[in-house]
């Protein structure tokens, strides 16, 4: 058993070696693309949310 658990970590190992990791740029740049469409998104749904809530209003009263 415990040779077993030493191979699949053995072969884990090996395959984290065949990883391509991205650079520390390409990492920030890419948090950054996330951050921007994310806060897009937010401020779409928001608008939309308040408009629908602003019209329900309107109808209810």
């Amino acid at each position: 058993m415990m040779k077993q658990i030493r191979q699949f970590f053995k072969e884990v190992k090996g395959e984290f070696k065949k990883v391509t990791w991205p650079s520390r740029e390409q990492t920030t740049q890419q948090t950054v693309v996330v951050l921007f469409l994310s806060g897009i998104a937010a401020i779409f749904l928001g608008t939309i949310d308040y408009g629908l809530s602003e019209a329900v209003k309107l109808v209810i009263g």
